[in-house]
């Protein structure tokens, strides 16, 4: 941070040291990912937004009318704005009361704000506040900056980007989409060959979410060439947590007991692009082999997170594959569009998830929402913000286990797949977590290890 910020920020709000545990994580810990998210990660974002709508002015303006013009730079100054308060820590701003349906959620997030303020006797700040309620404003703050316009209102401003994501892996997409085919089409169901084919495709979905574009700021990294179900079994050694066996033990046994009845399994998406097709991959095999009758997907309402899928990209994803050049791609695209179709595939859009609550908050704040999530079978829960919402972004002892970590949120079974990007976990021994720390030092925020980690009856 340069001596500029520095001098602008409260420096009492800063501390030079690590989260304790037990803590929540903060901003105001210099020693934490949450610190380098605030000060540098974040106003790359906005940043990045505000060069893209400069670069692409003439087609913003082609595309949604000369009266988005003036609008354009509207958005652009107002971008600007929200990188200043950031960047110089200043009190979280009340988001506006507008008629738009897209901010129908902006009387919860202020009363999140002042409540807050009312227990700690001062307003939040970008540093001093909980980090997962801090990153989470900053994308309702910018989806709010669109919707009060007329003209771009309906703008996505990391579309492009998720559209490239999935481009640049559609070699990999080749060769996932034959691997699904064969075995969806496969005519050995034995139960030997079932579970390994289903813990080859939780572990692709795993180190499919390592596609996260708001760890990177943005920028993409491909992977072309390279057959992932060939490397699954040497990135087996990253897994810290493997619950992958303890998910199929619970599927075939509700196969086996349940046959007349429909099992509905519900997926908390997080990346579209690559990530998504694996999602879509690892269902179209549960449905295949009737582990499941119906399978939920829900996703994002607004632009979150840079990459986080809402039904636009779901649909576009498959529309897509149906087009593809590849044979395998587009009969699995049909396959997917089909299932949608027939309705054993929803799209389930839900304010909650870009909402300033964690999970364990959820049965007081949703109750409906709660009550459907208690009709699946399995929750799986996807990507590190659905990790951290799980949490409550608390700095929990590393040996914590996870039901305990839920702070009483256990609607169902679950399951979550998570490429670690955070500082945060639970589950893990303290003697290997000393032993990765060890190794290197960062290990919890690089994306190279993961986790499947379930707490099922």
């Amino acid at each position: 941070m340069t001596s500029s910020i520095i001098s602008s920020i409260n420096m009492k709000e800063l501390q030079d040291n690590a989260p304790p545990t037990g803590a929540f994580l903060s901003g105001s810990y210099i020693r934490s990912f949450a610190y380098k998210t605030i000060k540098d990660r974040l106003p790359i974002i906005v940043t990045g937004v505000i060069d893209r709508m400069s670069r692409n002015k003439e087609s913003i303006i082609q595309k949604y009318g000369p009266n988005s013009s003036d609008e354009l730079k509207q958005v652009i100054g107002d971008l600007s704005q929200l990188r200043s308060e950031l960047m110089t820590n200043k009190p979280l701003n009340l988001l506006n009361l507008t008629n738009s349906e897209k901010d129908r959620d902006a009387a919860i997030w202020n009363k999140y704000i002042k409540n807050i303020e009312d227990t700690s006797g001062a307003p939040p700040t970008w540093y001093n506040a909980v980090w997962l309620f801090s990153e989470c404003y900053m994308y309702r703050r910018i989806s709010q900056i669109f919707t009060v316009t007329h003209t771009l209102s309906a703008y996505d401003p990391f579309e492009n980007q998720k559209h490239e994501s999935f481009a640049t892996f559609h070699r990999v997409i080749d060769l996932v989409a034959k691997y699904i085919i064969n075995i969806a089409n496969e005519t050995n169901n034995s139960s030997d060959k079932c579970q390994e084919n289903l813990i080859n495709l939780l572990k692709l979905n795993l180190w499919g979410n390592r596609c996260d574009l708001s760890l990177s700021g943005g920028s993409i990294d491909a992977h072309e060439g390279i057959n992932p179900i060939e490397q699954l079994k040497m990135f087996d050694k990253y897994i810290l947590i493997d619950d992958s066996v303890t998910v199929w033990n619970l599927l075939n046994k509700q196969s086996v007991e349940t046959k007349n009845q429909d099992v509905i399994i519900d997926i908390v998406l997080d990346n579209a692009g690559y990530e998504l097709f694996t999602d879509m991959c690892l269902a179209v095999f549960l449905m295949t082999k009737n582990l499941a009758q119906k399978i939920r997907f829900y996703v994002k309402s607004i632009p979150w997170f840079i990459s986080d899928t809402m039904k636009k990209d779901f649909i576009w994803l498959i529309d897509n594959m149906k087009n593809s050049s590849a044979i395998y791609v587009r009969e699995l695209g049909e396959k997917c569009w089909n299932y949608i179709e027939n309705g054993q595939w929803t799209i389930e859009v839900e304010s909650f998830w870009t909402e300033p609550y964690d999970f364990s908050e959820m049965k007081h704040n949703s109750p409906e929402l709660y009550a459907k999530l208690s009709e699946a079978k399995l929750i799986i829960f996807k990507g590190d913000l659905n990790y951290r919402k799980l949490l409550g972004d608390i700095n929990w002892m590393y040996e914590t286990n996870l039901a305990t970590a839920l702070r009483g949120f256990k609607p169902t079974n679950i399951v979550t797949l998570r490429t670690i990007k955070a500082d945060l976990i639970v589950g893990l021994s303290c003697e290997k977590a000393t032993e990765l720390f060890k190794k290197q030092e960062n290990w919890m925020t690089t994306g190279q290890y993961g986790l499947i980690n379930s707490v099922i009856n």
